[in-house]
């Protein structure tokens, strides 16, 4: 054991600089501000009055919700306007393919009708 004296009250301290005592330092801090969130989380009375008179009266609430039905019904007959207005791609290719064809067809009723009628004309 080394000789200290008397007055030596701080030879068995950590040093300020040691790596030991900044990880302390740190925990210390973590738990400071851990506390500090959790103390800021709890609402105050002058909180509370605040949101007691923010409060809407039933009256409110009422022409609210009739807002809010107004809303959903116009969003159900868009919605259902909207369902006839668009295809997948799987239609819209089968449509083509069917136009396709048609306008094929008729190209070719239609030259040979020409023919036809230049023939026996």
């Amino acid at each position: 054991m080394p000789h200290r004296s008397l007055l030596d009250t701080e030879s068995n301290q950590p040093d300020d600089d040691s790596p030991t005592s900044r990880a302390e330092a740190k925990a210390m801090q973590e738990l400071i501000t851990a506390v500090e969130v959790i103390k800021s989380n709890y609402a105050t009375k002058e909180d509370l009055a605040i949101i007691k008179t923010n409060y809407a009266t039933k009256e409110e609430l009422a022409i609210l919700g009739g807002k809010i039905d107004v809303l959903a019904s116009n969003l159900q007959a868009f919605q259902a306007h909207a369902v006839g207005t668009f295809a997948t791609k799987t239609e819209l290719s089968d449509a083509v393919y069917q136009l396709t064809w048609h306008m094929a067809s008729f190209a070719v009723v239609t030259i040979s009708t020409m023919a036809a009628f230049v023939r026996y004309l």
